[in-house]
């Protein structure tokens, strides 16, 4: 089997792992429970016969609410499977079997990565999809919109470097902790681009205390994944949103990058 073959056995080895999980099928039926029971309560409001409420809550704009939350809820999806894709290789010992192939430490780590996105992206279109035609056949009509195509997009985006950062963790330290790590670190950087949003670069380094010194780390060494999150809600919402796009952009690029190749090297020196 040439190396193509046998990374692509790896993505697929990837995502058939985790449907063999129950973690999986739980995050399924809570996530089908959750939508059901939205669509419900988006019926019990459209009988309301105030004109004031039917127009917050239209199809469209429910949907739209109910994508907000499942992009919220997508963070804890993608640290789980991400941190998962490498963990159970170290508990269950077969990582050593796995190197014996003929495929690089590198193409290793991006076939687990990929195979981590796939498998949540493909959750996150089911939860799109169920929450589309629940929502369609309450309000009797098509409540989909080419902005949420394109929010489900930029989104995808925000998993991958959530994965990323869950599988960086995970390489050197056990699920809970990774996990942790993953939400602590997420919200180190959804605090840093909140405040630094705020400030002028030249009040960046006024008043330098602990707090703002790891605030300063978090915002320039870290990729800006709240901005990516705001961008698609404001998307999905037909909102305004302002920022630097190609330079955000060209961030977002050079940081994720160095964290890979920081990764990579990281994961050749270990000693499996």
């Amino acid at each position: 089997m040439n190396k193509t073959a046998q990374f692509q056995a790896m993505i697929k080895d990837t995502i058939l792992k985790e449907l063999r999980s129950k973690t999986l099928l739980f995050i399924f039926i809570a996530t089908t429970a959750m939508i059901v029971l939205a669509h419900s309560l988006l019926k019990v409001f459209l009988a309301n016969p105030d004109p004031a409420g039917q127009i917050l809550i239209n199809g469209t704009n429910s949907l739209s609410y109910m994508f907000m939350f499942i992009n919220f809820w997508n963070i804890f999806v993608a640290a789980i499977f991400g941190i998962s894709a490498v963990r159970s290789d170290f508990r269950e010992k077969i990582i050593y079997q796995y190197l014996t192939f003929p495929i690089t430490r590198t193409q290793y780590m991006f076939a687990r990565i990929a195979g981590a996105w796939l498998l949540v992206f493909g959750y996150y279109l089911y939860a799109y999809i169920l929450s589309t035609i629940l929502f369609s056949v309450a309000t009797h009509s098509f409540v989909f919109t080419l902005n949420h195509l394109l929010s489900i997009f930029i989104t995808g985006v925000y998993i991958f470097i959530v994965i990323f950062i869950s599988f960086f963790f995970s390489l050197f330290m056990g699920k809970m902790q990774s996990f942790l790590l993953v939400f602590f670190t997420v919200m180190a950087i959804n605090i840093s681009n909140e405040s630094f949003k705020q400030l002028a670069p030249g009040d960046y380094f006024k008043d330098l205390g602990v707090f703002k010194i790891i605030g300063l780390i978090s915002y320039f060494c870290l990729p800006r994944i709240k901005y990516v999150s705001e961008l698609a809600n404001a998307v999905m919402f037909k909102e305004e949103f302002k920022m630097n796009y190609g330079f955000e952009a060209l961030h977002l690029f050079v940081t994720t990058t160095i964290l890979i190749i920081v990764a990579d090297h990281l994961l050749k020196k270990k000693d499996f």
